[in-house]
């Protein structure tokens, strides 16, 4: 009799473990789905942020992927950053060629002698 109550005791033991082990994924489980859903709703990246990382990128110390992954942010995300970063690039460079542009003016007017600053500062 004293071992029908002992292997009683032990069936009730391995049950109440097999439960806590079975709530004990549950709740990992649960944990891991937070912790998807809270790196999800991350906030936008600022400006300088995403120059950061671009620019981490162009160093080539450490893979692409490898850099992704810290970041948080997918491969696809990070060439978008570097295509914006190369478009923006661009157009500053198109604005000093405008600037290039009214310089090359200026100097055409200093050389026909018609340059009112200049002028205006002789007559001082």
């Amino acid at each position: 009799m004293l071992w029908i109550i002992g292997s009683m005791a032990l069936v009730l033991f391995g049950i109440f473990f097999m439960c806590m082990l079975i709530v004990g994924r549950r709740a990992d489980g649960r944990m891991e789905s937070i912790n998807l859903i809270e790196s999800s709703i991350r906030l936008p990246f600022s400006a300088e942020d995403k120059i950061r990382v671009v620019l981490e990128g162009f160093h080539n110390q450490i893979p692409v992927s490898d850099l992704c992954k810290r970041e948080g942010i997918s491969p696809a995300l990070y060439y978008s950053w570097v295509n914006d970063f190369i478009e923006a690039g661009k157009a500053r460079l198109n604005g000093d060629s405008l600037r290039n542009a009214t310089q090359s003016r200026v100097e055409e007017l200093r050389v026909g002698g018609s340059d009112p600053v200049l002028e205006g500062s002789l007559n001082m």
